[in-house]
């Protein structure tokens, strides 16, 4: 069974076409890892999907619902969440704030313009499980932009939750992160594919291999393979413009 697919995506700037034909599948609880060397189109794909750029070509459809031609924020009520390569956070609020203002923006609230958002019990109540599901409940009260790199991802995970999303776009999720940090969110990520379907943008290797379900090479702009991780791995083509010497450890 098929939750989310490409089909056929094109993107064309001037004379260069950064996706050609790119069709990929992701299956409920799935995650789907699409990895690649630098310039290969992996951000252009992801922003195609978002609705951050329009595509010139192709579909793209998450639970039999055509999204190719909605603008981001429907493409959100729709089921598609994204978390980008740099966190998105109110920096100078608090975990808690930052997680009531996501919450808001997806359920709306019944407080009166003058009032006060605190009061609102069932925002806090959702802010503080969605905190708890991301591994920050004890740091509810902290200012955000004062938690540690791995701890403002996992903040930025759990914005990304409050949509309540069937497919979840982590774009480069462990980019800049120690080892200890990364296996908190290859953990975490592992948590969530109980209750959702993840595409996963990834240079760490290591991640990917422990992560995905199938994984998509993508070079030059085209699928180059789509595999198991032993498929990718043993892959000539992709061992030559990709792993190399990484699938040797």
């Amino acid at each position: 069974m098929t939750l989310f697919s490409t089909r056929g995506l094109v993107k064309q700037f001037g004379s260069l076409r950064a996706t050609d034909n790119v069709s990929i599948d992701v299956a409920p609880n799935e995650v789907h890892a699409l990895i690649g060397p630098n310039g290969a189109g992996k951000s252009t794909l992801v922003n195609l999907i978002s609705g951050m750029l329009p595509a010139d070509g192709g579909s793209i459809v998450l639970d039999g619902v055509d999204l190719t031609g909605m603008p981001p924020h429907k493409r959100v009520r729709a089921g598609l969440s994204r978390c980008f390569q740099v966190t998105n956070l109110f920096k100078k609020a608090t975990v808690l704030s930052n997680l009531m203002l996501a919450v808001q923006s997806h359920r709306g609230s019944s407080f009166l313009p003058l009032g006060r958002r605190d009061g609102e019990t069932a925002l806090a109540e959702r802010a503080v499980e969605l905190a708890g599901r991301v591994g920050l409940g004890g740091e509810l009260d902290r200012i955000a932009g004062s938690l540690p790199h791995g701890a403002q991802r996992q903040l930025d995970v759990a914005l990304a939750l409050a949509a309540d999303p069937k497919l979840l776009l982590l774009d480069e999720p462990m980019a800049g992160m120690g080892p200890d940090e990364s296996a908190r969110m290859v953990e975490l990520i592992q948590l969530l594919r109980r209750d959702m379907a993840i595409l996963l943008i990834e240079h760490d290797m290591d991640a990917v291999f422990k992560l995905a379900d199938r994984i998509s090479v993508l070079v030059y702009g085209k699928v180059l393979a789509s595999g198991n991780a032993e498929q990718i791995k043993s892959h000539p083509e992709v061992q030559a413009v990709y792993l190399g010497s990484e699938v040797e450890a």
